[in-house]
């Protein structure tokens, strides 16, 4: 218990305490001590002084007692009281016990303590004076006549001994004064030294390490001076090295930093470059496929078609067939190419713009999927994107709805474009209630994911996808509009 209350005291305190309870014992000790011995002191003074007066009185009143000269008895009372005051009462008793003479000092103390003693006297041998032959002695014979009581009090006894008693408690007291402030200036002496050793390591512990105290003291405060001196400089000189450490190692990071920047930047460029280049050369194929073999086709076509007339008017039922299936192919074939120019470079982009182009994917993939339930919609003064500016939003509705075509056996989807007020980047958000997958794990990534991001990506854009298995997808496309 106590130390559980000194752990929660300071070292000012502690110190206080080290220096102050050894000298308060050592003074409540010796006064009980002194105090002690003086009471037993006066109370074995008591018993022989009581003692010896007590014997005194028997052997002096015989005369008295036997003659009856109470006078006598009375007078010696008086003056044995007079001379000692630590006499509270004496009396003299005859044989019977009754009261012959009794005197008491004028207070009679409470604390008091009494010494009786027989009063005899010798009793004399009986003599024949006509006898001749004379008669061996015999032992004395001894006659009680009385008793003598004492009643001594301590009290003046340990009363003319309170003065020696107040001078050595006097000297313990100086005694424990001095000890006490030698032990005062000791732990003030300490704790200063303590105080400055603290405030050394709270400087160390805030970063400063230029500490100054004083080594050339002795004993083990002076070791744990020195120490702390020389533990502040080692950790000087460490957080020194390691500050050049963190610098080197911060440079090396920048610069790979700025390659990695630079790399990105470059693979951005990159990338940027391959998708015009691959739009463009979509453009060019999808050109020729309607220029030269749309045209091919439609001529075929119209060959076809006059040969069935002139098979008609011949009425050859075999050239009437092949004229028939020969337009039928060519028929077939043209709207393939059409369909492939389509998805090489869509005309609805230029014509109807993002908003309509993005509408007729979902038109067409609600066609195509009866089962699921595709629908769009578009923000109001939604902007009119057209061209190079519309084709990375087009991709990505483009490739998103075939996964969930493909992957998500979901029943309904969802296409929403909006402007976002605060930014004015135009803003695509996907949604689907299929099956989903966990967007954080990278086996779920395909390549057509990795695609879309860095299609969005090379145009400065920035797409987020949010799926947990059980709990559908939300693609979300943003990028940046050129300003007005």
């Amino acid at each position: 218990m106590m130390g559980r209350v000194l752990s929660r005291w300071g070292i000012a305190t502690r110190l206080l305490v080290i220096s102050v309870l050894p000298a308060s014992i050592m003074f409540l000790s010796v006064t009980a001590t002194l105090y002690g011995l003086a009471q037993r002191d006066v109370r074995r003074d008591v018993a022989a002084r009581g003692q010896l007066i007590a014997t005194a009185l028997a052997q002096s009143s015989q005369y008295g007692l036997v003659s009856g000269n109470t006078a006598y008895l009375r007078t010696t009372l008086r003056h044995m009281l007079g001379a000692d005051p630590s006499i509270a009462c004496i009396a003299i008793t005859d044989p019977a016990g009754r009261p012959v003479v009794s005197d008491c000092q004028a207070v009679v103390p409470a604390e008091v303590e009494s010494f009786e003693m027989p009063v005899r006297i010798e009793a004399l041998p009986e003599v024949d004076q006509f006898e001749s032959i004379p008669t061996p002695p015999r032992e004395a014979a001894w006659r009680h006549v009385g008793s003598v009581r004492v009643t001594m009090s301590p009290a003046p006894i340990f009363e003319s001994k309170r003065r020696a008693l107040w001078v050595a408690f006097g000297l313990v007291l100086a005694a424990a004064v001095a000890s006490c402030l030698i032990g005062l200036r000791l732990a003030r002496r300490l704790r200063h030294t303590l105080a400055s050793v603290m405030a050394a390591l709270r400087d160390v512990r805030h970063g400063s390490f230029d500490v100054k105290l004083a080594t050339d003291h002795e004993g083990e405060l002076g070791e744990l001076q020195r120490t702390i001196v020389q533990m502040a400089a080692t950790l000087d000189a460490s957080r020194h090295d390691l500050e050049q450490q963190v610098a080197i190692r911060t440079q090396q990071l920048q610069e790979a930093v700025d390659l990695a920047r630079q790399a990105d930047a470059e693979k951005r460029r990159l990338i940027v470059r391959s998708n015009a280049l691959v739009e463009e050369e979509r453009r060019r194929i999808a050109l020729d496929l309607h220029d030269h073999l749309g045209a091919a086709l439609i001529s075929v076509r119209l060959q076809a078609s006059a040969l069935l007339a002139r098979a008609r008017a011949c009425g050859d039922a075999e050239m009437q067939g092949d004229a028939a299936r020969i337009a039928a192919a060519a028929q077939s074939v043209y709207a393939t190419t059409r369909d492939i120019v389509k998805r090489l470079r869509p005309e609805v982009i230029d014509t109807l713009g993002l908003a309509g182009a993005v509408e007729e994917l979902v038109r067409h993939a609600d066609q195509v999927h009866p089962v699921a339930r595709f629908t769009f919609r578009v923000a109001p003064g939604f902007p009119d994107v057209r061209g190079e500016l519309a084709m990375p939003a087009y991709r990505v509705a483009q490739e998103a709805l075939n996964n969930i075509a493909k992957h998500s056996d979901a029943t309904m989807t969802e296409v929403t474009l909006s402007v976002l007020p605060e930014t004015g980047h135009l803003r695509m958000v996907i949604h689907d209630n299929g099956r989903g997958f966990d967007a954080q794990s990278p086996h779920s990534t395909g390549i057509g994911l990795i695609g879309m991001r860095e299609r969005v990506a090379a145009a400065g854009g920035e797409l987020r996808i949010t799926s947990a298995p059980g709990e559908g997808a939300t693609v979300c496309v943003t990028l940046p509009l050129p300003a007005k």
